[in-house]
C-alpha cells in the first residue's frame, strides 16, 4: 500500500492517537470513506458546515492521483480520520483560483485543501491540525504553492485551525449557492499584510465580510468574546502579484 512520506506526516504529529498508521486512501478504501463520512455528518451542529456532494463516488476518485491526494488515518486497521488534497486545472471553473480572481497563469500553482474529517471519538487529538500541516506538504511536493480552501463562514473551528496553520481569508462570496470563504496561504512567497487600520467585524456578517474582501482586506485573526460571539481581524492586503482582482 502506498505510504505517506514522513517528512510529511511525521509520527510525532500522531502523538495523540495511540497505535495510528497512516496512508494513502486507494479504491478499495471507498466504502470505509463513506461511512466515516456519513458518522461525521450525521454529528455535525449545523448542516451548513459541510453540503455533502452529488456524487460521492466522483468526489473520491477526482481526488485520487494524478487529481490528488487522500490520506487515511487507521487505529487498528479503522479508518479514523481523512483528509483531501485536490490538484484542479488551471482551466477548470471550478478552481478556486478562478473563483477568487487570480490570475490564468497562476491557477496552476493552487491546489485545494478538500474535505477533512475525524470520527468523534477521535476528536480533540490535534488530528485536523496534523492533517492539515500534511496536506500543505502534499501540495508544495506537487508543485502548487497556492493552498486554498472553502469553509463555511458558521464553521468557526476549521476557520480557527486554518488560521493558526498560517491560511488567510482572502475572499467571501457565493459558491453553488452557498455562502463560502476561501481561505489561502502561499507557500512559495508568503502573504504581507499592514499593521495599521485593521477592521473588527462580526463573523457572520456576510455583506460586511465580503465588502471588506472586496477592498483588499484579508481575515488575519479572531476574537473570541466571553458570550461566545466570534469577531474576525481584517488587515489591507498589501500588494502582491497573487492576491484575488
Amino acid at each position: 500500500m502506498p505510504q505517506l512520506p514522513p517528512i510529511l506526516l511525521p509520527e510525532a504529529g500522531l502523538g495523540n492517537v495511540p497505535h495510528a498508521r497512516t496512508r494513502l486512501l486507494e479504491a478499495q478504501d471507498f466504502d470505509a470513506w463513506v461511512a466515516l463520512r456519513e458518522t461525521v455528518l450525521a454529528t455535525l451542529p449545523d448542516p451548513d458546515f459541510y453540503v455533502r456532494e452529488d456524487d460521492e463516488k466522483d468526489f473520491f476518485q477526482a481526488h485520487m492521483y494524478p487529481g490528488g491526494e487522500l490520506i487515511g488515518v487507521f487505529v487498528d486497521g479503522a479508518l479514523v480520520a481523512y483528509a483531501m488534497v485536490e490538484l484542479p486545472g488551471e482551466h477548470e471553473a471550478h478552481n478556486l483560483g478562478h473563483v477568487i480572481g487570480l490570475d490564468p497563469a497562476q491557477q496552476g500553482m493552487v491546489a485545494h485543501l478538500s474535505s477533512c474529517m475525524v470520527l468523534p471519538q477521535w476528536r480533540g487529538r490535534q488530528l485536523q491540525r496534523t492533517l492539515l500541516s500534511a496536506r500543505l506538504g502534499l501540495a508544495q511536493a506537487h508543485g502548487r504553492p497556492l493552498c486554498m480552501a472553502m469553509v463555511s463562514l458558521r464553521n468557526h473551528r476549521s476557520r480557527h485551525n486554518m488560521l493558526r496553520q498560517g491560511l488567510r481569508v482572502v475572499w467571501t462570496g457565493t459558491i453553488d449557492g452557498l455562502q463560502r470563504h476561501v481561505a489561502m496561504i502561499d507557500l512559495e512567497q508568503g502573504m504581507d499584510f499592514a499593521t495599521e487600520g485593521e477592521l473588527l467585524l462580526p463573523s457572520l456578517d456576510y455583506e460586511a465580510l465580503r465588502a471588506a474582501a472586496l477592498a483588499g482586506y484579508a481575515c488575519v485573526g479572531e476574537v473570541r468574546a466571553p458570550d461566545g460571539a466570534v469577531s474576525l481581524r481584517y488587515a489591507r492586503h498589501l500588494a502582491h502579484n497573487r492576491r484575488p482582482r
